[in-house]
């Protein structure tokens, strides 16, 4: 029997396209057996127990290791700025009100103690001294009256009560002196000074340079809680560090430190500290610091920042990889693992970063294995 031509080609395009079907099913097939593989959950809820099952393809991408236990040095820093040595600082204050009628000092002289600084012409510096003479005067006067005044009773002429009344004005005739004397110390003038009864001259309390400078001669000084200059012994400068709260308990007095500045790139500054503040900021949270640095050459300038690093002292801690940490919410956890790929999360207390690991301060104990990447996939 032939096979009609027509019939063979028909029989060869019918096998072609049941062939290009097939092909297209084999994708397709593929396709549904990873959609089936897929569907295999990547970890089960037991309680408040997290299960890996055995295909789960996350446990290919958890990490497993344990909390150790080790000694630790958790260095911590904190902005900082130079401030003059309070000790060493001297704002200089007009004693009375007065005209300045000459300056002695320029602005960055260096200063010893005693040196005469600016002098100024009181009216009221005349009526401390002529409070003097009149107390002087009446010292005089009460002792001759009293004087006086035992003699007649000793011949028992005067009456008790007017010995009495001339004892009592002449204590007060010494109380004035005492009080006319003071005022005029105060000012640093001796009682029996020869200097103008007006003019007085006021000098350095301390030893070191003319850092600022408000006065200029000729003009008046009224208000005597304006410094007319400042003097500061700058040979030691404070670095002032403002260290957080939550800080705090890791810094000891004594302690070294490390300190940089813009100003000087690449320089550290060594130090120690000296003085940790009693008293928190409540607005920033923070207490003040502050680490004393010699300054011989004066390089260090009051009002620059600084980055100060506290070295800290050396501990033993619980610590674990960084990377374990996973953050819900306010709260920081890590996933242990209670039997093998049975997680439980927990709540920890982390303490400060130290390169690639953090200090845990409660929640876990050493040994305990943790997933230490990839914790986070666990969030459903």
């Amino acid at each position: 029997m032939r096979t009609s031509p027509r019939f063979i080609v028909y029989g060869a395009i019918g096998i072609a396209v049941l062939a290009i079907a097939v092909l297209a099913l084999r994708p397709q097939a593929r396709t549904n057996v990873a959609a089936a593989a897929s569907d295999s959950p990547a970890f089960v809820h037991k309680g408040s127990a997290l299960f890996v099952p055995q295909d789960s393809a996350l446990r290919q991408s958890l990490d497993i290791g344990s909390v150790a236990e080790q000694s630790l040095q958790a260095p911590m820093s904190a902005p900082a700025v130079i401030e003059a040595d309070p000790a060493r600082l001297a704002r200089i204050l007009p004693p009375l009100s007065g005209r300045i009628v000459a300056l002695q000092v320029r602005l960055g002289d260096a200063i010893q103690v005693g040196q005469p600084l600016f002098t100024i012409d009181s009216a009221d510096l005349a009526q401390a001294r002529s409070d003097l003479q009149h107390a002087e005067a009446q010292l005089r006067l009460t002792q001759h009256a009293l004087d006086r005044a035992n003699d007649l009773r000793a011949h028992e002429i005067a009456a008790t009560k007017e010995v009495e009344q001339a004892e009592a004005d002449h204590a007060s005739a010494a109380s004035d002196l005492e009080r006319a004397k003071a005022r005029l110390a105060q000012l640093g003038i001796a009682p029996n000074a020869k200097e103008s009864p007006r003019v007085l001259t006021v000098k350095s309390p301390i030893a070191g340079r003319v850092v600022d400078l408000a006065a200029t001669p000729g003009t008046y000084a009224n208000d005597n809680t304006a410094a007319l200059m400042t003097i500061a012994d700058l040979s030691t400068v404070w670095f002032t560090a403002s260290v957080q709260e939550k800080d705090l308990s890791a810094i000891k007095v004594g302690e070294a430190i490390a300190a940089t500045l813009s100003a000087y790139p690449g320089e550290t500054f060594k130090g120690t500290v000296k003085f940790i503040g009693d008293m928190l900021d409540s607005d920033t949270r923070t207490v003040k610091v502050r680490i004393a640095f010699d300054n011989p050459e004066r390089r260090l300038k009051p009002g620059m920042f600084a980055n100060v690093q506290f070295v800290g002292e050396t501990h033993t801690a619980l610590t674990l990889p960084t990377t374990a940490l996973v953050q819900n919410e306010e709260k920081t956890l890590v996933y242990v693992e209670t039997s093998p790929w049975t997680f439980e999360p927990r709540e920890i207390l982390a303490g400060p970063h130290i390169g690639g690991l953090t200090e845990v301060r409660q929640g876990v104990k050493s040994g305990e294995r943790i997933v230490t990447r990839n914790g986070v996939l666990f969030h459903d």
